[in-house]
């Protein structure tokens, strides 16, 4: 029986061009809801509606600001920018950008002259394989990389694959505060990425382990490790539910059509993404492919 299929990375493109495009053209459009979160560390949550589909973060090291997220339009990188600048003049001097996905060539890579971008490896040799290449300097690490300022300092730490194939984690240890980028969603399902899904429930495991009182996750407002906690809870019961239809032979579209976790399926985000995410899940825990 032939049945029509949907690409899923080209349906969520085509929803991104349709609904986030076209307000780029809005004067005075900003992109991010900025809130202090301790002294000069802010998280740069992502207005709905606007050119950001993920939070970032300001950090005010003392002599200099870094900036930080992914998913970054060109509107969103000069969003982050001003609202940088609003809080201090102080030049910021680099972004971190925390993972890219394959094929996402329209964002995270529209940097301004000047700015230093620092990645994870695995990112890097992603975004080389993209068609288009970052025009500005790009540093790149391995496991780990402190960055020390005069009155504060980050540690980026490199978690490895888990929702991308490199994902990258920031932690504030003058505030304990952690930036999970899209490791962590609070009160979302999500998209699940485009990474090995069983490496991001032990990347979950290890971020759970971290001292740290404030959350910045990638969706949803500043939180507590609490809400990490919730959502490793909520990716491995998803991923518990894929496998149970595994070992019962059910096929894909099988597993499409009863596919079923009600103490989740309220969550925003769940209905949008449910299907792209049993699919994916499904192919990771079945070993097949396309």
């Amino acid at each position: 029986m032939s049945r029509f299929r949907i690409c899923y990375p080209f349906f969520f493109l085509l929803v991104f061009l349709i609904l986030v495009l076209p307000q780029t053209a809005l004067a005075g459009q900003r992109s991010f809801q900025i809130e202090k979160v301790a002294e000069g560390v802010f998280a740069a949550l992502a207005v709905p509606g606007s050119t950001a589909t993920s939070n970032a973060f300001i950090v005010d090291l003392g002599d200099h600001m870094i900036v930080g997220g992914a998913h970054l339009t060109k509107q969103a990188i000069n969003d982050l920018l001003a609202a940088a600048a609003d809080i201090t003049p102080k030049p910021v001097e680099a972004f971190i950008l925390t993972h890219h996905h394959q094929g996402f060539s329209f964002v995270d890579f529209d940097f301004p002259p000047g700015k230093t971008v620092i990645m994870t490896l695995q990112t890097r040799q992603v975004m080389k394989k993209e068609v288009r290449q970052i025009k500005t300097q790009v540093n790149y690490f391995k496991g780990g990389l402190t960055i020390e300022g005069t009155k504060r300092s980050v540690v980026l730490t490199n978690i490895g694959p888990g929702h991308s194939l490199g994902d990258m984690i920031i932690y504030m240890p003058e505030s304990k505060t952690l930036f999970t980028s899209d490791l962590v969603y609070v009160n979302s399902a999500g998209f699940l990425g485009d990474g090995p899904l069983r490496d991001w429930v032990i990347a979950l495991e290890d971020i759970s382990s971290l001292d740290a009182d404030r959350v910045i996750p990638g969706f949803g407002p500043v939180s507590s490790m609490n809400e990490v906690f919730a959502f490793k809870n909520y990716l491995k019961e998803f991923l518990t539910e894929i496998l149970r239809h595994v070992e019962q032979g059910d096929d894909l579209y099988q597993t499409l059509d009863s596919f079923s976790l009600p103490r989740y399926d309220k969550l925003p985000g769940y209905k949008t993404f449910s299907n792209g995410n049993i699919e994916r899940a499904y192919k990771q825990l079945s070993n097949t492919s396309d």
